[in-house]
């Protein structure tokens, strides 16, 4: 007899329970919402603006918190980051290539000492690479997957693909269209 009086219940209590959410669901959509965007990229709601160590995506009224302040020309940034990285990038390029057909070929493992320099370089080239990424990322999370410079950093990254043949240099993206 318990289990019929628990068979019955469950259904009715959740229904109730659903019901009661589905009344007091829309009252809290009357609240201010701030999507927030924190330094590591995890998405946070709040009714508050966010602080200053996370960036606002939407706002209340659908405008965004940074609609005031100036934007910054992506792809001219862009430009700095490929031209300081582009030399060691390439390098990082040129070398993984050569230690990846000595591996392949069984000269790495007959002559370990020979290519310890090689390796030790593409680790701190690695470390260069690491830092570009970052940099990078700064300027393309926020511009978003479809964006000019998302586009820009491929294509660059491209280029750097073209560095492991002897005299080749990378494809850096078109210079910026002047201010109108």
């Amino acid at each position: 007899m318990t289990k019929q009086l628990h068979s019955r219940t469950g259904p009715t209590l959740l229904l109730s329970v659903g019901i009661a959410l589905a009344i007091l669901a829309p009252s809290s959509n009357a609240q201010a919402a701030y999507k927030c965007k924190s330094a590591d990229g995890k998405i946070e709601y709040s009714d508050r603006p966010c602080d200053t160590s996370k960036s606002t995506l939407n706002a209340p009224g659908g405008m965004r918190a940074d609609a005031g302040k100036p934007k910054v020309d992506g792809i001219a940034e862009l430009q700095k980051i490929f031209s300081e990285f582009e030399t060691p990038l390439c390098e990082r390029e040129r070398i993984a290539g050569e230690i990846d057909r000595a591996t392949r070929s069984g000269e790495l493992h007959a002559n370990r000492r020979a290519w310890a320099a090689k390796q030790e370089r593409l680790s701190n080239l690695n470390d260069q690479m690491a830092i570009f990424q970052e940099r990078v990322s700064k300027i393309t999370k926020p511009a978003g997957v479809d964006s000019a410079e998302v586009a820009a950093v491929r294509k660059f990254q491209r280029g750097l693909k073209s560095c492991d043949k002897p005299g080749a240099t990378t494809n850096s993206p078109p210079k910026p269209a002047p201010n109108k």
